[in-house]
């Protein structure tokens, strides 16, 4: 039987050594110095520090330099881009767990036909990420998989 303890506090562990390098990095100030890893919370909690020193300091602009206000823009965009990568698998999770088009629109606040690319574009690029990694097989969507998803929008 395996020893769930031991695996559990290794893998805390191994996190608290991935938060603490994120910590250590430098400031971010551009969208592409945050590692590709990076949980979203971690980013958010980030730009929040950044936001929280621009305010205690909004009466003095130049005590840090530009460095909190630049974090907080490359941090924002680095947090609009992994949500919008993720957005498509959440609409397919939703259209699977019988969300219908509008209810998916609604809460995107937009129309079903971008719903629905949002969906084809997301699905396509999982495929093309899956026949960059054929051999493995663990990342994307198979062609019988990516199929599956095409399949849930309607006149395709």
């Amino acid at each position: 039987m395996p020893d769930h303890t031991h695996t559990a506090s290794a893998s805390a562990s191994a996190s608290a050594n991935s938060y603490e390098t994120w910590e250590a990095l430098q400031p971010i100030t551009r969208p592409g110095e945050v590692p590709i890893t990076t949980p979203i919370a971690w980013m958010e909690n980030r730009r929040g520090d950044h936001s929280l020193a621009l305010l205690l300091c909004r009466n003095d602009p130049h005590r840090h330099g530009p460095t909190d206000a630049l974090a907080c823009l490359a941090l924002g965009e680095a947090i609009r881009t992994e949500l919008g990568h993720y957005r498509g698998s959440l609409v397919h999770d939703a259209r699977r767990r019988g969300a219908s088009w509008q209810q998916i629109a609604d809460a995107l606040d937009t129309d079903v036909p971008t719903v629905q690319q949002l969906l084809r574009d997301w699905a396509d690029g999982q495929h093309r990420l899956y026949q960059a990694e054929p051999v493995t097989g663990r990342l994307g969507l198979s062609t019988a998989e990516h199929q599956a998803v095409l399949a849930l929008i309607p006149d395709h």
